[in-house]
C-alpha cells in the first residue's frame, strides 16, 4: 500500500491540472474578495467566505484525477498487480482529499499575505482552532461528495455532470428563504456560517459531517470492491 500510495502522490504533484487548477483558482479568488472582503472580519474570513463559489474547481479535479484513472484503466492495472482493491480505494480516497483540500485552501494565500505584509491580525485562542477544526472536516466533506459520484459512476463526464449540477443546487438552496437551516446540514453552507462566524453548534457541525463521509464513502467503497471494472 505505501508504494501505491507513493505513486498516487507523485501522479497528484506531477499532474498538471492540479496546478493549473490551483492557481486559478487563486485568481478567481482575487476577483471575488473585492465583494466578500466587506462580508467578513479579515482577509482570512473573505477567502474561506468565497470557498463555496469556487468548489466547482474542486468537482473538475476530482472528475478529472478520478476519472481519467477508469477510462485508462489505471485501477485495472493495478488491480492485475496483485493490490488488493480495499487498498486501492483507500489510497485513491487519501490523495484525491489530499488534493481536493490543497485546491480548497489555495484561496488562504491571501489572508496570509496579509498576517504578514499588510499587518492584519488574527488572534489564536480556543476559538480559532476549534474553527480550524470545523473548516477542516467542512472541506474533507465537500470533498467526498465528487468522489463518491466518481466511484459509482466510474466515468469522467456522469461525475462531472451530476456533481455541477449538485453544485447549482446548493447554491440555489444557501440563497433561498431556507438558508439559515440549510446551511446547518450542507458542508458549503457551514463555511459560510465559519466565515460570518455564526456557527450555533461545533458538535452538531461535526456530527453532520461525520455522518455525510461515513455514509458516502460507505457506498462508493462497496460499490468498488464489489462491482466488475470495465
Amino acid at each position: 500500500m505505501s508504494n501505491l500510495l507513493k505513486t498516487e502522490l507523485y501522479k497528484l504533484f506531477h499532474s498538471w491540472y492540479f496546478w493549473g487548477i490551483g492557481i486559478f483558482n487563486l485568481l478567481l479568488s482575487s476577483i471575488l474578495l473585492l465583494d466578500s472582503k466587506e462580508r467578513s472580519s479579515n482577509l482570512i474570513m473573505a477567502s474561506l467566505y468565497n470557498i463555496p463559489l469556487l468548489y466547482f474547481l474542486s468537482i473538475v479535479f476530482i472528475a478529472l484525477f478520478i476519472g481519467s484513472d477508469f477510462s485508462g484503466r489505471t485501477l485495472n492495472t493495478y488491480i492485475t498487480a496483485g493490490h488488493k482493491r480495499s487498498s486501492i480505494f483507500r489510497v485513491k480516497l487519501i490523495v484525491s482529499q489530499i488534493g481536493c483540500i490543497i485546491i480548497l485552501v489555495f484561496p488562504f494565500v491571501h489572508g496570509i499575505i496579509s498576517q504578514f505584509y499588510i499587518g492584519e491580525k488574527l488572534f489564536w485562542n480556543d476559538s480559532t482552532y476549534t474553527m480550524v477544526l470545523l473548516t477542516l472536516f467542512a472541506m474533507i466533506t465537500l470533498c467526498a461528495l465528487p468522489i463518491f459520484f466518481a466511484f459509482i459512476f466510474r466515468d469522467m463526464g456522469k461525475t462531472l455532470t451530476v456533481s455541477m449540477v449538485l453544485f447549482f443546487v446548493m447554491i440555489f438552496l444557501l440563497n433561498s428563504e431556507s438558508a439559515q437551516i440549510i446551511s446547518r446540514i450542507i458542508p458549503m453552507g457551514q463555511l459560510r456560517l465559519i466565515s460570518l462566524q455564526k456557527v450555533y453548534s461545533t458538535n452538531f457541525c461535526l456530527l453532520v459531517d461525520f455522518l455525510w463521509n461515513f455514509i458516502l464513502y460507505f457506498i462508493a467503497g462497496s460499490a468498488f470492491l464489489h462491482t466488475d471494472l470495465k
